[in-house]
This record gives structure tokens, sequence and C-alpha cells, in this order.
């Protein structure tokens, strides 16, 4: 008997999600991240450069810095609401889509090409954002990450590993349920305040090797690159474990989106939400 398409739909989805072309999902991690950093750019400009009045208007640094945070979060938010976010989950960050990976949520390829389209995204973003801004970008060096005063190699490492996993094992904790999935974007702009504010007069507060690696690769400032490169994916790993082993256990994230809408595909593993499957496969559903 023939199969129908409610029947041979799901493993004709899955056999695409293993074998079909992502380049959308990888062009919309590559806007998402480069829009990420003309944000950082222009918003670290106008925190701290000495054209700007608000460093005069708020003389406090760690003011400024949860500002940042905050407006950081919010520019996050905005992708993860877009179209090209709703496609690829707006992960923005190797370091997050490394997370996804270990539970179980990407195929390897496709880790692969998140991390290489964040990476150029960034590089992208941050000379986009350096050419829009001109002197005032230059004078914070395109929002290049460094430790503070007296922060030591090791110091970096610290912040950088404790942030990090704040910040992933919120993500993975909020997209394991569908009641709480929908408001990742919100929870996590809310948190980078605390976390950019608190941090970021510390070791920089990057939490996103991609984010490191555009200005750093701008103005050809390599300090503490292997905290910043690395420690970020090393605490996401660690978060994708730990939040295996919170109640219920070994539950797989309900999605890798930061905000699913199932009007739209999806590459990942294993999805408690539904999404669209592409026009190829409902084609071949229905042959």
């Amino acid at each position: 008997m023939a199969l129908t398409l409610e029947s041979r739909e799901p493993a004709l989805y899955e056999d695409w999600k293993r074998y079909g072309s992502h380049l959308e999902e990888y062009a919309s991690e590559f806007i998402g991240t480069a829009f990420l950093l003309v944000c950082v750019v222009g918003i670290v400009a106008l925190a701290f450069s000495p054209y700007s009045p608000v460093p005069h208007l708020l003389p406090s640094p760690t003011v400024r810095l949860a500002l940042i945070g905050f407006a950081l979060g919010l520019a996050s938010w905005g992708v993860a609401l877009s179209p090209p976010g709703r496609l690829s989950g707006a992960h923005l960050n190797p370091a997050i889509s490394a997370g996804f990976w270990l539970l179980g949520k990407m195929h390897g390829r496709d880790l692969l090409g998140y991390v290489l389209s964040q990476t150029a995204g960034a590089v992208a973003g941050t000379l986009l954002g350096g050419a829009i801004l001109g002197s005032w970008a230059r004078s914070v060096q395109m929002g290049a990450l460094h430790p503070g005063p007296h922060v030591s190699l090791p110091g970096v490492w610290a912040g950088e590993l404790a942030s990090t996993f704040v910040l992933a094992l919120t993500v993975f904790v909020c997209v394991g349920f569908p009641k709480t999935a929908r408001w990742t974007p919100a929870i996590v702009t809310v948190l980078l305040i605390f976390l950019i504010g608190g941090d970021g007069n510390y070791s920089g507060a990057g939490m996103n090797p991609a984010r490191w690696f555009g200005p750093a690769l701008a103005v050809h400032s390599w300090q503490a690159g292997t905290a910043y490169a690395l420690a970020p994916i090393f605490a996401a790993l660690a978060a994708a474990g730990t939040s295996r082993r919170l109640p219920p256990k070994n539950r797989p994230p309900h999605t890798a989106k930061l905000f699913h809408d199932p009007r739209y595909r999806s590459i990942f593993k294993d999805d408690g939400a539904p999404s669209q499957p592409p026009a190829k496969v409902r084609a071949q559903a229905r042959r």
C-alpha cells in the first residue's frame, strides 16, 4: 500500500535535514551576525568614544556597560524575530551552536556552516560599522575586547567561562520547554544587562568567539585571544551537558531556535516544535 503524505513526509524531511542544501540558513547567520557586529561597533562607540557626549552624561562605566548589554540584547532580539532569524534560529554565536550540536540538535556539517558564517559575518559587520562610524569606531578600536586593568589571562578565562556558562545555560533551558521557548530573546536581553554590566570591566564579557574575532582582526588586537576564542565554547558545552542533567533529565530541547516560528523550515534534529518542510520535500511526499 502506498504511503500517505503524512506518513512519508517526516522521513523525507529528516533526510533533507541530513543531506539537503542549507545555504539559506548559513546566509541568515551571516546576515544576523553582521548586523549584531555593526551594533557592537556603534553602541561601544556611543558609550565610550571621546567624541560621544554619553561618557560625560553617564560617568559610570558600569552603567554604560549595562546599557550596552541592554542594547545588544535588543539587537539580538530583533534578529531572532526577523525572517532570517526565524529561519536559522539566530544563534549568532559559535559557542551557542556548539552547545546545540552537543545536545544532538545539529548535524556536524551544519555546525561547521554556522561557525564559518558567523565568523565571516562578524568580520563583515565590524568593517561595515567602521566604515559607517569612521573616527568614532577607530577611537574605541572597533569595539575590540580587552581585559580590565590588572586582569590576568587566567582571570579572563574565568570571567568568560562564568559569563558564557550562565548565558548558554539560560538559552538551553529556555528553549527546552514550549512555554518558555518563545520568551528566550526577552530573557536573554535582560540577562545581558547584568552579564555585560558586571563582567565588562573584568574579562570584557565577550561570550562569543565571533564577536571577539571580527574587531580583533580589524585592529590586529589579539590580547587574551585564546580565552575569548575558546572559553565561550568550553562554557557552552558545559552548559549543554548541565542542561541535560536538569529535571526532566535527558530532555532534548524543544527547539534550537531562539524564536521558533512553525511557518519556517528547520534544519535541526529531533524538533519538538512543528515546522514547515521545504517545498521540495512536500513535492516528493505527494508523488
